[in-house]
């Protein structure tokens, strides 16, 4: 992380663990919604440039780049040749570069692997974390914050505007929900500016407002542990079927056309203080098998009380309603609606 960004966040009393994720001494609920504010150094940022660019991510990741354009940005995978996802991105475009947005834990090693198939491409990839600094905003009153501070801001989920020197996304939220990327001292001055109007909140707070818009994260226990339809992201338009070949494309379409897929991603809600890691099992009695009745893709505290979840499950389980965090049986898990439709065959 910068020295200059760790400094300020320091000196409005944030504190980071070993994933960068940040927590306030001051954080508010979630149940108070008229703008909240955090910080997204959990994030990390890896830059893709040079003239082969999107060829090169084109025969790697399961959307299609050549529609990533100024004004708007995809969530894509990146998959083993088994089809299990390694790594999941948000990315956008900006100044003749992509930007490829993923867990700071994961960059690293997915670096790593990028650059393993580069080969005789005109393509340089880095890690620009430290120089792309990146906060959040929520709320009843996020777009009139920003706005209020003269950035112009886009309309519809997943597009994205620049102005300042400053990009905004625009992601899926109950409310009008912004990621704002910028360099440190722009983005400083931003949340100097947005500080006197907003709420601060926590990384795991800004978490749980993934799970409740149904957007998933690959984290590390859960590297290559789901095909790219168990976690909905063909409903997401993150996996584009007419594209081509990439690294696991045939173990994806085959089980868009010929296959059945048994398990998809839920939201879901549990009655427990528990709270399991991404990839924890999940257990039902009709489920025997190693495999257990499914996978949690991440968790969250509710504030309506236990915890929220998304959770790759066996459709047979969640119809029988017999899905439990633990292998007792004490934690029923009860299902929550998506914000998107999603059936089964999909």
């Amino acid at each position: 992380m910068a020295d200059n960004w760790f400094n300020f966040i320091s000196s409005i009393h944030g504190t980071f663990n070993s994933e960068q994720e940040i927590s306030f001494s001051s954080s508010t609920p979630l149940v108070s919604e008229d703008c909240l504010l955090t910080d997204l150094s959990w994030l990390g940022i890896i830059e893709v440039s040079g003239k082969d660019k999107q060829t090169f991510l084109q025969g790697q990741l399961t959307n299609d780049i050549n529609n990533v354009k100024q004004n708007t940005s995809q969530l894509s995978g990146l998959c083993t040749p088994k089809g299990r996802l390694r790594a999941l991105f948000r990315i956008f475009s900006a100044h003749d570069k992509l930007y490829l947005q993923l867990p700071k834990t994961l960059l690293e090693e997915t670096l790593k692997r990028l650059k393993m198939f580069v080969m005789m491409s005109q393509v340089e990839l880095s890690d620009v974390s430290d120089s792309l600094i990146r906060i959040g905003l929520y709320g009843t009153q996020a777009e009139h914050c920003l706005q209020q501070y003269g950035l112009t801001l886009p309309d519809e989920v997943d597009a994205v505007s620049e102005s300042k020197d400053i990009q905004i996304i625009r992601l899926a939220g109950e409310q009008p929900r912004f990621e704002c990327l910028g360099e440190d001292h722009k983005i400083q001055a931003l949340w100097q500016a947005l500080q006197d109007h907003a709420q601060l909140i926590n990384t795991s707070q800004w978490r749980l407002l993934d799970i409740q818009a149904g957007i998933p994260n690959v984290f590390s226990p859960s590297k290559e542990a789901f095909i790219p339809q168990m976690l909905n992201l063909q409903a997401l338009d993150a996996i584009n079927f007419k594209k081509g070949c990439y690294t696991g494309q045939e173990v994806v379409a085959r089980m868009q056309y010929l296959g059945k897929l048994k398990r998809r991603m839920y939201r879901m809600h549990c009655q427990t203080q528990e709270l399991p890691l991404p990839n924890t099992l999940l257990y039902s009695e009709s489920s025997k098998s190693a495999q257990g009745a499914g996978h949690v893709v991440d968790a969250q505290y509710s504030p309506d009380g236990g915890i929220e979840l998304l959770a790759v499950v066996s459709n047979d389980a969640v119809a029988n309603n017999d899905i439990y965090l633990d292998k007792a049986q004490q934690h029923p898990l009860s299902p929550l609606a998506l914000p998107y439709s999603l059936t089964i065959e999909q």
